[in-house]
């Protein structure tokens, strides 16, 4: 506990951290709000158009959440900071381990208040203006609560992309532009190889498509996307954590 209280301390107290957080509420907040407020009522979405576009809107929160896991993580390494907290807790692992639960709880009470406040924010307006939504639909639960959970799924890629490269620049460009680009990019090399059906494992693209209402029957679906994701997460960290304890500090 005394491990996991000092990464909590670490984390909290740098300015960076505390600006991308806000940022990763306000983005969705402001754009659904907006888009709430003065969208087209008659032509406006229902319940499950309105959790989705929520859902949308979040994963960029879930990608700089993914950014502030990423930098706490690898600045250390940068700055030689984690040699202080190896020299008072040697077992690396321990201090890694404390690390990733520390990322994974703000990622989850972070991208939860952000997605739900977000939903009653966006669905109080319009319902105001004579539109029509409502949480009632399980379907609707379900989507938003995908969205937090990519959230801690981001933070595991993030997490285990730094412990391998060690660099902060790096590992964020790596984490911002693998679904922004990377997966794209693979996606038309598997197209022209005429291997689209591979495209439903890439993980980022299995995560999405997992976190609509509902979830095309060509693709893992719901919860196989967010395993496969999870998975590759958990593979990059175990990786991570066992070159940890073959290189210097």
């Amino acid at each position: 506990m005394r491990t996991i209280q000092s990464e909590w301390i670490k984390l909290r107290t740098i300015l960076s951290n505390k600006i991308l957080v806000l940022g990763a509420f306000l983005f969705p907040f402001v754009i659904v709000t907006l888009a709430a407020t003065f969208g087209s009522v008659a032509d406006g979405p229902n319940s499950l158009e309105m959790a989705e576009f929520v859902m949308g809107m979040s994963v960029v929160t879930s990608m700089l959440l993914g950014v502030v896991t990423a930098i706490g993580l690898t600045s250390e390494y940068t700055h030689n900071t984690i040699r202080p907290t190896y020299a008072a807790t040697p077992a690396r692992p321990r201090v890694l381990m404390s690390k990733i639960v520390v990322s994974t709880a703000i990622a989850l009470v972070v991208a939860a208040a952000t997605v739900f406040a977000t939903w009653f924010s966006g669905s109080t307006i319009f319902n105001s203006r004579g539109g029509n939504t409502s949480i009632g639909d399980p379907k609707i639960m379900t989507v938003l609560v995908s969205a937090v959970i990519l959230s801690a799924l981001v933070t595991w890629f993030g997490f285990g992309v730094g412990l391998l490269i060690r660099n902060s620049p790096t590992t964020v460009s790596l984490l911002l532009l693998w679904p922004l680009l990377i997966e794209g990019l693979i996606s038309v090399f598997l197209g022209l190889l005429n291997w689209d059906g591979a495209v439903k494992y890439l993980p980022y693209h299995a995560a999405i498509a997992a976190s609509v209402g509902n979830p095309d029957t060509d693709e893992l679906g719901r919860p196989g996307g967010q395993i496969l994701f999870a998975l590759v997460g958990v593979a990059l960290v175990s990786v991570g954590v066992w070159l940890d304890g073959r290189r210097d500090a």
